[in-house]
């Protein structure tokens, strides 16, 4: 190893690459999270168009996803930039690298601290409006549609109060599939399942990409002060 690091520490350069490596890792799982986002959230197409995309439903459903998985992807392309130039020591390549990914770290941080708290009452109340008043329209099939993929039967007690069991999956007997399962129920699990997923990776992530900036920092001063740099 000593013929490819000439002039710079294994400590400093080694292990910088090697929490690329993780970090790249890292940014995988959130683009393998942000495309099951923009699966599941897919489901909720043909409702948003029925009830009219609200800023609140959007974000959830639209902007959140996309963000994730566009954040996972810009990250592993910029990881595997840090891994070339630590591996090429380029000091003008290890600024900018340094700058993005705190600009990213930032970001995360800031998105992994919402996923984990978010709490909007404002979009179940939207939903749950909407979901009624589909149910009470001619285009009541897409609430069938939702209620078929996750496996439920009317949006809480009230909606089945309301006499909208009619419309939920039924067996070849025309017995409703199931009862007592509230989609509400079923549906905000889920997203808070996922949510939960993005905090926890953001998080993870900054936490390491906290450590890989001070070896990145770190090696830009050894490479200055030994004017090694390229």
């Amino acid at each position: 190893m000593a013929v490819y690091l000439p002039s710079t520490p294994r400590y400093l350069k080694v292990p910088l690459i090697i929490l690329n490596v993780i970090l790249w890792l890292l940014g995988l799982v959130l683009v393998i999270i942000g495309g099951i986002g923009v699966g599941f959230f897919s489901q909720f197409k043909e409702f948003r168009e029925a009830a009219g995309v609200t800023d609140a439903i959007k974000s959830i459903s639209v902007s959140v996803p996309a963000g994730v998985l566009s954040i996972g992807i810009f990250f592993m392309i910029l990881t595997i930039a840090g891994c070339i130039v630590a591996y090429k020591e380029k000091m003008v390549g290890l600024v900018f690298y340094t700058v993005l990914m705190l600009v990213l770290l930032v970001v995360l941080i800031g998105i992994g601290g919402e996923a984990l708290t978010y709490h909007n009452d404002d979009i179940e109340i939207e939903i749950k409006k909407n979901w009624i008043r589909i149910s009470n329209s001619n285009e009541s099939d897409e609430i069938n549609k939702l209620e078929s993929y996750f496996q439920c039967c009317c949006y809480d007690e009230e909606d089945y109060l309301l006499g909208h069991a009619t419309i939920c999956p039924k067996d070849i007997n025309q017995v409703n599939l199931y009862n007592g399962t509230y989609c509400s129920d079923v549906i905000y699990t889920a997203i808070n399942s996922k949510l939960y997923l993005v905090g926890s990776a953001g998080v993870a992530i900054g936490v390491i990409e906290l450590v890989s900036l001070m070896f990145a920092l770190f090696l830009i001063i050894r490479l200055y002060k030994t004017n090694a740099y390229k």
